[in-house]
């Protein structure tokens, strides 16, 4: 409780632009040491890490230090350190944090490093630009997307007959039926993440957690009832999916125990040792009238209180990052530039070309300062209604009241 008193505080600190920060100068030979937080915890930390490694060596008068801070924490020390001193030179924010970061005015304006320094704003996936955007001005550069997709034994769609991975709610079923076998405990499909496939269900029906003017939720439509309706579908007789368990779903597919799962691009890492596994992917199908995917970006940020010289120096390192996106793209992540989405070298990855497939359709969090105190009401009226303890509609209109309640206290 003394921990969330301390980040209220220092959000409202944030607020009134008091934020004593205490940078260093150059050391005695001009060198300008940075750093660089994040929270890439897992095998895409090592290939930061060799990408940091390169940018010092090319780089003699800058030299970046990374640290990476859990997820799980990673966000109350950024705050702490952005209100009351000790914040990083470059940090990371997932694209639907940097409103509420840049609404407190923690976040340093980049639009005139890009204009002179570049990146050009037209390699970039429109979509994926513009989560840096808050109120008509940048304060982060996209150095990725990671969408959900989907996932399928390619040994078991070839066994069964069927010779490409569904595109549509009609071949998903038909697909999911051929491949399971409940006296074997083999499914098609496992539910893996309420979350992320909630998400994406509500974007392709149109509703989900709030209007597009994110003044109030849009739980209670009639287009988010019938997203939970399409996902209970697939659960409820047992046809095709066993009742779900998001701890031990993503297991089933490992061990051959389900034919497809919808999850993140940062599984790759998980299914590439994989003995017996024949892992391929493609995007999420079509269930409802219009394309659409959960994703979210990692987003390089600065202080806004950086000193000037310290921006300069912090902006070619993030620079650096985006240009080198294609190194961190094989980490287990979809790049967000034109130019290396084109290239050779990244079409020769498998997963991560399929999953760049739905950039142009992409469904991020509302960018709303709201989101977070928000996002739970969703998912746990989700899981409710999927897992048959209560009923859709009022486990709906329950969690809209939630965050109507929120809303309304802006």
């Amino acid at each position: 409780m003394r921990v969330k008193r301390l980040i209220v505080a220092g959000m409202c600190f944030l607020a009134v632009g008091c934020s004593p920060m205490g940078y260093s100068p150059p050391d005695d030979k001009g060198v300008l040491h940075l750093n660089f937080w994040n929270g890439f915890s897992g095998p895409d930390g090592a290939t930061m890490e060799r990408i940091v490694h390169q940018f010092n060596d090319e780089h003699p008068k800058i030299q970046v230090r990374m640290q990476i801070i859990p997820w799980g924490t990673y966000y109350d020390k950024v705050t702490l350190s952005l209100a009351f001193g000790g914040a990083p030179d470059v940090f990371v924010l997932h694209a639907q944090r940097v409103p509420e970061y840049a609404t407190h005015g923690a976040l340093a304006h980049i639009d005139r490093f890009v204009k002179e320094f570049g990146p050009e704003p037209s390699d970039f996936m429109p979509r994926q630009w513009q989560a840096g955007v808050v109120n008509g001005e940048r304060f982060s550069i996209p150095l990725d997307c990671h969408p959900l997709g989907l996932y399928y034994n390619a040994r078991l769609f070839r066994e069964a007959g069927i010779v490409h991975p569904p595109t549509n709610e009609k071949e998903f079923e038909e697909d999911a039926r051929r491949l399971t076998d409940p006296k074997k405990n083999r499914w098609g499909f496992v539910v893996t993440d309420f979350h992320l496939i909630g998400s994406t269900v509500f974007a392709q029906y149109g509703g989900g957690l709030m209007t597009e003017d994110l003044k109030k939720s849009a739980l209670d439509d009639a287009s988010s009832l019938d997203a939970v309706n399409r996902i209970i579908g697939w659960v409820k007789d047992g046809h095709i999916c066993p009742k779900p368990d998001p701890g031990g779903a993503w297991g089933a597919f490992q061990t051959g125990r389900a034919a497809m799962a919808m999850q993140g691009i940062w599984m790759i890492d998980s299914i590439a040792h994989q003995e017996g596994l024949e892992a391929a992917a493609a995007p999420v199908p079509q269930f409802g009238p219009k394309p659409g995917v959960w994703a979210s970006s990692h987003c390089l940020c600065m202080p806004a209180k950086l000193p000037e010289n310290r921006q300069q120096a912090a902006y070619t390192f993030i620079k650096y990052l985006s240009d080198h996106s294609l190194d961190w793209a094989k980490a287990g992540q979809v790049p967000v530039r034109r130019s290396i989405l084109t290239s050779k070298e990244f079409q020769a990855l498998p997963i991560q070309r399929e999953f760049a497939k739905q950039l142009p359709y992409v469904v991020y969090e509302p960018f709303s300062v709201s989101v977070n105190q928000c996002a739970g009401f969703a998912d746990t009226a989700v899981e409710a209604a999927v897992q048959g303890v209560e009923p859709a509609r009022e486990t709906l209109q329950k969690a809209a009241q939630r965050v109507n309640r929120v809303l309304d206290l802006r």
